[in-house]
């Protein structure tokens, strides 16, 4: 397979990165933090906009990907999936 190729050679060249990289997406899933907030939440509710998306949101504006919170829900709109008013 092609990419087992690829993911080798990141590995060769930046194993803590990809060990790093690996952890978070396992420890951050989306289903665990949905669940998280679900068992927490006393008046809280979720209608469409789900808690791993502010995570996600929040996470690339911690990260510097994006400069604001608005910046990253325009980055993509669809995958948010309410609107802005």
């Amino acid at each position: 397979m092609i990419l087992s190729a690829l993911f080798e050679k990141f590995v060769q060249q930046s194993p803590i990165s990809v060990m790093a990289r690996g952890t978070l997406e396992h420890a951050l899933a989306a289903e665990d933090i949905d669940q998280l907030f679900a068992n927490a939440a006393d008046r809280q509710y979720t209608r469409t906009l789900l808690f791993s998306t502010l995570v996600d949101l929040m996470s690339s504006v911690v990260c510097r990907i994006r400069p604001s919170i608005h910046a990253a829900y325009q980055a993509d709109p669809s995958v948010i999936g309410v609107s802005i008013r």
